[in-house]
């Protein structure tokens, strides 16, 4: 628990019809009683609210989904590497730009899948790509070599692994991945092997759940970010 004498700060959540990610937040706001109020905003012109930060004493603000930082803006190492921000968290020097899901992602995998081999499945993420460090390598099917190629070259070069854009390259890429990263689209069930960790960054069919190991759902890396924003808030756990 927080100090009474803590002042409250809003923290407004901004997001464009999707949402989802705001009830997390505030559970875990309500949950440890953080002197936060956090409060859903749909904006159009997300950067607008940036000069009120400071006068209107917020605590900075969460974004649904990370977007390029405005011209000028101090940024912190990770938002710097995505190119994205999804917070603006306000210090002592001012608004500062943070990219929490990337945060989130690297922790997660650090903590459950050190030194495993992954497989990227879904629409390239390009911005979660320097995130994936704490893997031993990871592979990617991507529409085109191009693509493909780019989104490994954000990797550290021992963790870059193949390039599959066949169908068969794909299943033999699987069948010698630890790790399914998947992002969303279509998901083939011939992919998934019993021996499979499956980390869903989008929602996946409940039968999914039945043909590997184990399903590591987006709520359990929403509880990272949770961290993360918190953290970079001044609200470590």
């Amino acid at each position: 628990m927080w100090p009474p004498y803590h002042k409250t700060r809003p923290l407004p959540f901004l997001h464009r019809g999707n949402a989802a990610f705001f009830d997390p937040l505030v559970a875990e706001v309500a949950s440890l009683r953080l002197p936060l109020f956090p409060y859903p905003v749909e904006a159009e012109n997300t950067w607008a609210l940036l000069p009120c930060l400071v006068p209107l004493g917020l605590a900075g603000m969460v974004l649904a989904e990370g977007l390029p930082p405005p011209e000028g803006m101090r940024l912190e190492a990770e938002a710097e590497m995505a190119g994205l921000v999804d917070l603006v968290a306000v210090g002592v020097g001012g608004p500062v730009g943070q990219y929490t899901e990337g945060v989130a992602l690297e922790r997660f995998l650090a903590a459950h899948f050190p030194g495993a081999k992954a497989l990227w499945l879904g629409p390239l993420r390009p911005s979660l790509a320097p995130f994936l460090r704490p893997l031993a390598q990871v592979s990617v099917a991507a529409p085109s070599f191009a693509e493909g190629d780019a989104f490994l070259a954000r990797l550290p070069q021992r963790a870059r692994g193949h390039v599959a854009l066949r169908r068969e390259e794909v299943e033999a890429l699987a069948l010698r991945s630890d790790l399914l990263l998947y992002a969303g689209g279509g998901l083939p069930l011939a992919l998934l092997q019993p021996f499979h960790a499956l980390l869903a960054l989008a929602p996946v069919d409940r039968n999914v759940h039945e043909r590997v190991q184990v399903v590591y759902s987006r709520e359990e890396l929403w509880a990272e970010r949770v961290k993360a924003v918190l953290g970079a808030l001044g609200y470590p756990p």
